[in-house]
């Protein structure tokens, strides 16, 4: 087939399944994708399922953008109040203070940066780790097909060196091991067992009956049937969680009727504001790491705030230089 012929879009492939495919057995999953594990597809049903799910590839995304990135490191709460207290510093002639808290926004800025623009270029990366070509079976024989090509349903077989294509239920096994540091971060070839049915809870690093799109087989041969192309596999999700932003406008809930009360569009554009002001403040974006320090950053700015007036209103309140300069080392 062509890969000029029938080309659509990044697609989320992935035929519906009575449970995920690690749950159940072989025979069961090659019988409700009603694939043919001996014969593979035709040319024809492969052209009619690549015109339904679409093309096998992540997609291009937005690319690495330095110049939003530096932007989303200085445009939060955390730098702005650290940016305030250097001007108030620098204003009341305390340069050592002032100083020192340059130097903190300078390195906060640098290093945010540079672990965010690490994680964009990780996640361009992804396109560029399949291999172009696969080896499918279509009409009794292998044929090799672009990886872009392959669908749902295709029986693929992959030897020592391959890069598998796309997620695989594997059905036949000799000696097969995979390298899946990049999903599970597990440092030794992973041995697969295509015979095990596991259970719902089982994470993608224990799912031994499964190949995952952009692994790479490191031992043996296998032969597998496909179930999930595009951004459907595991990595295509990780692609997925790294590219989304989130639409930042709450929907509106509505009645069965499909209406809603003038209170609806209140509360919808009020739980809008609130989530900008808390991306703003970095309470309610990023990992719980980050923010708890957003979080803690707040509280500390109040407490610093509260311990100001206290010393102003010891004061009377005078605009004298020695008072102010106290109430902001404070």
């Amino acid at each position: 087939m062509s890969t000029k012929d029938n080309i659509q879009a990044p697609g989320a492939g992935s035929k519906p399944l009575s449970k995920p495919a690690h749950e159940l057995f072989a025979a069961a999953v090659i019988e409700e994708l009603q694939a043919n594990k001996d014969e593979g597809l035709t040319v024809a049903q492969a052209k009619e399922l690549l015109t339904t799910y679409g093309t096998n590839e992540l997609g291009d995304g937005a690319g690495v953008q330095p110049a939003k990135i530096l932007l989303r490191q200085i445009a939060n709460a955390m730098t702005l109040v650290l940016v305030m207290a250097m001007a108030v510093s620098f204003g009341i002639v305390s340069y050592i203070e002032g100083g020192v808290i340059t130097a903190v926004i300078v390195l906060n800025v640098v290093v945010g940066f540079w672990q965010e623009f690490n994680a964009a270029k990780t996640m361009d990366s992804l396109k560029s780790l399949s291999s172009p070509t696969a080896s499918a079976l279509h009409g009794s024989e292998n044929v090799t097909v672009p990886t872009i090509e392959v669908v749902p349903d295709d029986i693929i077989e992959l030897t020592t060196g391959d890069t598998v294509p796309a997620d695989l239920r594997l059905f036949e096994c000799v000696n097969f091991e995979t390298d899946e540091a990049l999903l599970t971060c597990e440092s030794l070839p992973v041995h697969k067992e295509p015979l095990l049915e596991l259970d719902e809870d089982t994470g993608p690093g224990d799912r031994l009956n499964v190949a995952y799109s952009s692994s790479t087989v490191t031992k043996g041969r296998t032969r597998g049937v496909v179930f999930a192309t595009g951004l459907s596999p595991e990595i295509g999700s990780i692609a997925a969680a790294l590219r989304a932003t989130g639409s930042k406008v709450r929907t509106v809930k509505r009645n069965d009727d499909g209406k809603a009360g003038p209170h609806r569009y209140a509360q919808a554009w009020s739980l809008t504001i609130t989530d900008a002001v808390g991306r703003f403040l970095g309470v309610n974006v990023g990992k719980p790491l980050q923010k708890k320090l957003s979080r803690l950053a707040i509280l500390l700015f109040w407490i610093a705030v509260v311990y100001a007036i206290i010393v102003l209103a010891a004061n009377s309140f005078s605009n004298e230089r020695e008072v102010i300069i106290y109430a902001v080392a404070t």
